[in-house]
């Protein structure tokens, strides 16, 4: 019984070190840079493509009945991984300035896009679903496109900047692909 309660004590004691111990630079990076790479298709002319490809059905075809909820299902899985990785991001240890910033960034771009993929991202879904007029589409597109995506790629640009030098200085490799 005694052994028992020794090892019991020494992984409660592991598991405890292990809870406390600060993340390592590869997890930070990959947390608070790597998850940008869900919001990579912000822009409006590429999302909404995806989401109208989502609707298309094939009369030849009929596997590719839609149940006319498609483009908004898309939606609504890009805003709970957005918010599933802002909530880890906010998790995340700062211990110094530099993981400070880039977590400020990592933070304020995911609150930035949200809200878009929640109003105007699921307003452009619906119309995709139910084969709402082109015009309206192209006017929530161009919406995005000129009151929120010059912001955001400001953020992402700036946090791509951030964790280029974060990467390099703890020797995690990456390809940007930008």
């Amino acid at each position: 019984m005694q052994k028992h309660w020794n090892l019991l004590c020494i992984g409660v004691f592991v598991l405890f070190l292990a809870a406390c111990a600060p993340e390592s630079p590869q997890h930070f990076f990959e947390q608070a840079v790597l998850n940008t790479n869900l919001v990579n298709d912000f822009d409006p002319k590429s999302f909404g493509r995806t989401l109208e490809q989502n609707t298309i059905e094939y009369p030849d075809i009929p596997s590719s009945k839609k149940k006319g909820d498609e483009a908004q299902e898309v939606v609504k899985m890009k805003i709970l991984t957005s918010e599933r990785a802002l909530e880890n991001i906010k998790k995340l240890s700062a211990n110094d300035d530099e993981t400070k910033a880039i977590k400020e960034n990592s933070i304020a771009l995911f609150e930035m896009v949200i809200p878009v993929y929640k109003n105007e991202y699921m307003q452009y879904a619906k119309l995709c679903d139910t084969k709402g007029s082109a015009e309206e589409k192209a006017a929530i597109l161009t919406k995005i496109e000129q009151n929120y995506a010059p912001k955001v790629y400001q953020q992402l640009d700036a946090l791509y900047q951030k964790g280029k030098v974060y990467a390099e200085k703890n020797d995690i490799e990456v390809n940007w692909g930008r």
